[in-house]
């Protein structure tokens, strides 16, 4: 049977199945139909099959069914053996009867119940499909006398060349009688003739197996499946409900949700595909399998040291079933899907896969970045990648380790683990590396800090920070002893700390400081950069900027090569430079690194140096390369694998994308990366939250917005740990509570959360965005104020060289003024479109040409002069914030009359409110001064007044 079939799963409902199988077994048909049922693997064609089954048995007719086995270990015939046994032990004197002499030959040879010689029966030789396809078409005459006949044959793409020739037969050649062929394959797997001969039968009632809409595929989930992990787990089965339900039922480290357990048992279901495997075919599975996601010939040429006709035989048997298949680019293959890769890999041993991912190494280059020691002596000649490479091979005495030698085998597994990190694999790098958790006394101290790093960095990858901080503060109290494994320890927690989000309890580690001593260079660069990183996020400006420059004059002195497998400084120095507001030096190293990461195929790094350099040059205002880079680590951190460095990556490409004009983009990579980061409580999904807060609001994705804050992200904002952050999240949240909420009290306390911020960095672009916060604070209920401070903060950014948040403060000021005067609200929209030029920026173009078509075309001045001289009297009374009570008493009116001209005022005025009224008149200071310089003053008002 095959795999879908063996995947107990509800029937989906709802799909569309392009025939109506219940008419086939209508008492009155008495012609033979042909029903094909084909789709990808585990679509739920052994399910339909039985259900039609089952319709049939209830119309009463019989029932003759089978599977096709791998065609290899079959007899000749041996799919219409297994379908008719039964049927003809059951009815073989009905079926005798009317059958020739020569008929019971030919068919005594397949079909033991017809074989009427004493004995047993010989080996059945060679008939032609001549004589047997008559001879069947006779018998099967005989088994619909009394009712019709279905003959149902499944996995037909498995079965043998003579059951072929026969179904052909019958198809081509039905015999007269109420008889419904129903053939179920799988037609990526399928040879040529047996698609070809479905095609080509008139009136074949053909059901192909489509993808099942998201809602059907959903619902095949328990009930109390999370929301999130339906999400991933609907996006990754790609709409077919039996890869659904096995990516459901797989262990947590492959996405699912059944506990993670040792060894091959939670793969043992998907088994059934190999089946049609020979060994080599069985050898090239598991070997590609320890290379990755993609592999090409050269590589499994390599690993399995077959001859290049057999592994061609082999790769093209994997091909045949379906099990793996061609990839992006030429020469390159991927498995159908994660499990079969897991099923694969999972059926070796761990020293089989010890050896392998040593050997794999050999083919593909995998430095291994580390904060000390540095690899043996290599000579000059050989390439610089093999050089670093070197520090990953066992050791001559690895080849003789014996099975006892608990340490060479402890050091080969952390080897292999740093092997899979850097090459961008850390679940299977933890399958590695967790067998390190429990060393015996005899492993040197420094290399259980060096496998405790490497988990922890595994663990980091994938966005788990607490874990990985618990485990380094596990193993840090068994290391005290020895400083440079200390270091390793104090030094990863830091690194953990920072990426996280979250201080280091009792600051910077004794540890990491005698790091810095040491006479490695890339050693002391390494702290350096950790200790600067951790002064940049807490504010401490100065502190941190002393410590960089010494860290970037020791990395700018080194060449590329220095620097291959030894990073990790770099990105450090880069995003550290990023928080200081160095854009240009920092987008400068983030490029370098990015080449290096590339170039040597370091892929835990591609992600983070693609994403931070994104950042900046969004900053710097180049969106078409801020696009770029961010498309760049998408592509990178899908490699990976990663919710983490996903969500990151989307949030910042979602927002470059509705910059650069593209809405939709940024819709959907917006939601995305929320949908990512939506079942996480760590900091980093905090911070994703955050940053999609703007380009949910100014998409007008609302929806999103609403979910973004019911979170609970803004609550747990206001005590956001990394202080060179706050002033950016507080004047978004600023401006969210300014414009969507109206309320300026909660606008007015992020504004001084920004303004704090910003008088700890003194940073140019945090001051900034520090008075754009509190013009937000002050656009509805102090229009002239708000323009004052979005003024300052025009002066402001563009001494800190932020085009794109310039223009943001052009347009607070633009929006300020645009009740005022139109006049000045459109200069200030002019402005905004000369800084967008020729940066690639047309959402922001686009959006200021809007501002600019619909800003009201009368000023001021003008609205006033359509008012009588009472109401513009009433008009400034109000905008001094008199009460009308107050406007009677000062003016000599009825309350009523009072009210009437209010009326009056807001209609002309096109206003709704009080406020408005005092937004679009009263505080023009030429209106009140020139124009009702003698006004009266309201009795009772002047202590409100002064």
């Amino acid at each position: 049977m095959e795999g879908d079939g063996a995947i107990p799963r509800p029937v989906p409902t709802g799909r569309s199945t392009k025939a109506d199988t219940g008419r086939l077994f209508d008492p009155q048909r008495t012609t033979p139909a042909v029903v094909e049922i084909l789709g990808q693997p585990w679509t739920g064609k052994t399910r339909l099959l039985h259900r039609i089954l089952d319709d049939a048995r209830k119309q009463g007719w019989s029932v003759a069914h089978a599977a096709a086995g791998p065609a290899a270990g079959a007899a000749p015939y041996q799919l219409f053996s297994d379908a008719f046994d039964e049927i003809f032990a059951d009815r073989a004197g009905t079926v005798l009867r009317n059958l020739p002499s020569t008929c019971r030959q030919v068919l005594g040879g397949v079909f033991p119940a017809l074989d009427l010689t004493a004995g047993p029966a010989p080996a059945p030789g060679p008939v032609a499909p001549g004589p047997m396809g008559s001879a069947l078409r006779q018998a099967v005459r005989g088994l619909t006398e009394s009712s019709g006949l279905v003959l149902a044959l499944d996995d037909v793409h498995w079965a043998d060349p003579a059951s072929l020739d026969l179904l052909e037969s019958l198809v081509r050649r039905p015999p007269d009688a109420r008889l419904v062929i129903v053939v179920a394959h799988r037609d990526r797997q399928s040879p040529l003739r047996l698609r070809g001969l479905l095609a080509s039968v008139p009136g074949t009632h053909r059901i192909e197996l489509g993808p099942l809409p998201e809602p059907e595929l959903d619902a095949l989930l328990p009930e109390g499946t999370a929301r999130p992990l339906r999400r991933a787990l609907t996006g990754r089965a790609g709409g077919n409900p039996g890869l659904l339900l096995a990516l459901a039922a797989a262990p947590r480290a492959y996405g699912g949700t059944a506990p993670d357990a040792p060894g091959l048992t939670p793969f043992t279901r998907f088994l059934e595909e190999f089946r049609a495997v020979t060994g080599d075919g069985w050898l090239v599975a598991q070997s590609a399998a320890v290379l990755g996601d993609a592999f090409t010939l050269h590589e499994l040429r390599s690993l399995t040291e077959l001859p290049a006709e057999r592994l061609a035989d082999a790769v093209a048997e994997l091909l045949r079933e379906d099990i793996v298949r061609p990839g992006e680019l030429a020469d390159q293959y991927r498995f159908r899907n994660s499990l079969l890769r897991a099923t694969a890999y999972h059926s070796t041993s761990e020293r089989w896969r010890l050896a392998a991912h040593t050997a794999a190494t050999g083919l593909v280059p995998l430095p291994a970045p580390c904060a000390h020691g540095q690899a043996g002596p290599v000579p000059h000649r050989t390439p610089v990648a093999d050089r670093v490479r070197s520090g990953l091979l066992p050791r001559p005495a690895d080849h003789t380790c014996a099975p006892g030698d608990g340490t060479l085998l402890y050091a080969q597994r952390v080897r292999t683990g740093k092997a899979l990190v850097v090459a961008g694999r850390p679940s299977e790098a933890l399958d590695v590396l967790d067998r390190t958790a429990s060393p015996g006394t005899e492993v040197p101290l420094v290399l259980r800090a060096e496998a405790a790093e490497w988990r922890a960095r595994a663990q980091r990858l994938l966005g788990r920070y607490a874990l990985a901080e618990s485990l380094l503060d596990a193993v840090r109290p068994d290391v005290a002893g020895e400083p440079e494994a200390l270091a390793l320890i104090d030094l990863a927690r830091l690194a953990a700390a920072l990426e996280r989000g979250t201080p280091l309890p009792g600051g910077a580690p004794p540890a990491a400081r005698w790091a810095t001593d040491r006479s490695d260079p890339l050693a002391r660069a390494y702290a350096g950069a950790l200790l600067g990183a951790q002064d940049a996020d807490a504010g401490r400006t100065a502190q941190a900027t002393a410590r960089l420059d010494g860290v970037a004059a020791l990395l700018d002195g080194l060449d590329d090569t220095a620097l291959v497998g030894r990073l990790d400084p770099l990105y450090w120095l880069a995003r550290s430079l990023a928080r200081l507001e160095q854009d240009a030096a920092a987008a400068r190293h983030f490029e370098r690194g990015l080449g290096i990461a590339a170039a040597h195929e370091l892929d835990h790094l591609v992600p983070q140096f693609a994403t931070g350099l994104a950042e900046v040059r969004l900053r710097l205002g180049r969106v078409d390369l801020a696009i770029e880079s961010g498309h760049r680590a998408m592509r990178a951190a899908d490699r990976i694998g990663s919710d983490c460095l996903l969500a990151e990556a989307g949030a910042g490409l979602a927002r470059a994308a509705w910059i650069g004009g593209d809405r939709a983009a940024a819709l959907r990579e917006a939601r995305e990366a929320a949908r990512r980061a939506e079942a996480w409580r760590e900091p980093w999904a905090d911070r994703v939250r955050l940053s999609l807060l703007e380009t949910t609001f100014d998409t007008g994705d609302q929806e999103l917005c609403r979910e973004l804050l019911s979170t609970g992200t803004v609550r747990r904002a206001a005590s956001f740990p990394v202080v060179s952050m706050v002033p950016a999240v507080a004047e978004v949240l600023a401006r969210l509570e300014g414009e969507r909420r109206g309320s300026a009290t909660e606008a007015g306390r992020w504004a001084t959360v920004a303004e704090e911020a910003a008088g700890r960095l003194r940073l140019p672009g945090a001051t900034g965005l520090a008075l754009l916060a509190r013009a937000h604070h002050h656009r509805v209920t102090d229009p002239l104020r708000a323009a004052v401070f979005a003024s300052s903060a025009v002066v402001t950014l563009t001494r800190a060289g932020r085009p794109l948040d310039v223009v943001r403060a052009h347009l607070a000021v633009a929006a300020a003024w645009a009740g005022i005067d139109s006049a000045v609200a459109r200069r200030q929209l002019d402005e905004a479109q000369v800084l967008l030029r020729d940066r690639g920026a047309h959402g922001y173009l686009d959006h200021t040409d809007d501002l600019a078509t619909s800003a009201p075309a009368q000023s001021a001045d003008a609205r006033l002069a359509r008012l009588s001289s009472r109401e513009r009297e009433i008009s400034v009374l109000v905008s001094d914030g008199c009460t009308n009570q107050q406007i009677a008493r000062a003016l000599r009116l009825s309350h009523k009359t009072v009210e009437t001209h209010l009326g009056r005022i807001f209609k002309k005025l096109d206003v709704g409110s009080r406020a408005q009224v005092a937004t679009s008149i009263g505080r023009a200071a030429r209106f009140t001064d020139a124009r009702f310089a003698d006004r009266p003053t309201p009795v009772g008002a002047s202590d409100q007044l002064a």
